[in-house]
């Protein structure tokens, strides 16, 4: 019996949906820890990202993805691998698995993704464009005549698209995601306060006080780090306003994609998006008041997908399993893996 999987195999989290289960088998971040020059892979997921920053000589925290490229195909391999191990009991069944891609990426980078799938354990290997599996995962009909706005803040990327008919009309891609916000937040407080602080300190403020509008919460969080003069460990108190402000820059280019990609929708089509609005996916889209900046810049109303981070994976393992009719979405991978 065949397993059909979908995968998100993203910046900063990998998701991977069971579709003859119907559920998420993995939800952990993209990391591996990796021994020596051989680059084992030791530890993945969660496990290898409580390891970030304390690990010895000998051993690397590897992040193998990079804005939807893989960056390192060991590590990549190694880290998929034991995530398909680790959580699927029948290891004798075929693994057929669809991977959601960036739109518009080039044929080198979907060759290195399928390669590397393929290599982790899949006998055949299908790409879907992460719009389309967002807006399926999200449970939208993109088989219809109609146009749907999907909104994609990931880690990496923020990808907006208009799709229609099964397919991508209009896309845009910008840098402007999580991993740029929290950045956002570890340049205020080494400019303003003089204090170095980890990334995933960043990432915990941003959730906690990190907003798209301000005013929305008026909070105040404590930071620690290491002061760059004395070296020595340091906290520093830090407003919402002050996070808001420092990510003012990167929301606005989100906000611009939107824009960018409405203007060259075709008048067939607009006139759809105010019934159908606009869905948020994506880890990053769950930011405070992010629907309600976009639907007042835009004036078409915004929806949140029922589960923003997992929706990807879930819309390409429904893909892949023929659900819904959507398998056309799909397109196959040059090679398949040869017994």
């Amino acid at each position: 019996m065949a397993i059909d999987l979908g995968i998100d195999f993203g910046t900063s989290s990998t998701q991977i949906y069971n579709a003859n289960e119907e559920k998420i088998i993995v939800d952990e971040p993209t990391v591996a820890v990796t021994r020596g020059e051989s680059r084992e892979v030791i530890a993945v997921g969660t496990e290898a990202l409580d390891m970030l920053g304390k690990t010895a000589d000998s051993l690397s925290v590897l992040n193998p993805v990079k804005d939807g490229g893989i960056t390192n195909f060991d590590v990549a391999v190694g880290l998929l691998k034991k995530f398909l191990d680790k959580n699927l009991n029948n290891v004798f069944s075929k693994i057929r698995a669809a991977v959601s891609v960036p739109s518009g990426i080039g044929d080198v980078e979907k060759r290195a993704i399928e390669e590397v799938v393929i290599s982790a354990g899949a006998k055949e290997v299908y790409l879907i464009e992460s719009p389309l599996a967002g807006a399926i995962g999200a449970g939208v009909d993109i088989n219809e005549p109609k146009g749907y706005v999907i909104v994609d803040v990931g880690a990496g990327t923020t990808e907006v698209a208009v799709v229609s008919l099964g397919g991508v009309v209009v896309s845009k891609s910008v840098r402007s995601a999580g991993d740029a916000l929290d950045n956002d937040i570890i340049q205020l407080i080494k400019k303003k306060y003089n204090v170095e602080i980890a990334k995933s300190t960043a990432e915990k403020a941003k959730i906690k006080l990190g907003a798209a509008m301000v005013g929305l919460t008026t909070n105040v969080v404590e930071l620690k780090g290491k002061d760059m003069y004395s070296g020595v460990p340091k906290g520093v108190a830090i407003s919402a306003n002050e996070i808001n402000s420092a990510m003012r820059d990167d929301i606005n280019f989100i906000l611009e994609a939107v824009r960018c990609v409405l203007e060259e929708t075709p008048p067939e089509l607009a006139s759809d998006l105010i019934e159908t609005g606009i869905v948020l996916t994506g880890g990053s889209s769950n930011m405070r008041g992010l629907g309600k900046l976009i639907k007042n810049a835009t004036g078409i109303n915004v929806y949140q997908a029922e589960d923003p981070v997992c929706c990807v994976a879930k819309g390409a393992g429904t893909a892949m399993a023929g659900k819904g009719g959507f398998r056309n979405m799909l397109t196959q991978a040059t090679r398949r893996k040869n017994y």
